[in-house]
């Protein structure tokens, strides 16, 4: 009935259909960008390994820069996928 109104959102939902289009090609360029550069884990159960202490939580008192950059050799127990292990402590 009202011609304006009709090419209006035709033209919305090209523009909206457009950038949804552009958004899906980015994340699929994202995703192989990344997955080129990532390598497989050359850890196996048995492995033993050091753990960074970047992320732990160290009794009161005690100075961060005092605190060893790496902690272990701990045994690996089990391999759950390409980053993530159980490991004996």
């Amino acid at each position: 009935e009202y011609l304006g109104v009709q090419t209006f959102t035709l033209k919305m939902k090209n523009t909206i259909m457009d950038a949804h289009d552009s958004i899906l090609a980015h994340q699929v360029k994202e995703t192989r960008s990344a997955n080129h550069k990532r390598i497989a884990s050359p850890f196996q159960v048995g492995d033993l390994v050091y753990i960074l202490t970047r992320n732990m939580i160290f009794p009161k008192g005690l100075a961060r820069k005092l605190v060893p950059k790496f902690v272990g050799p701990y045994r690996i127990l089990k391999k759950y996928n390409e980053s993530l292990y159980k490991i004996e402590i």
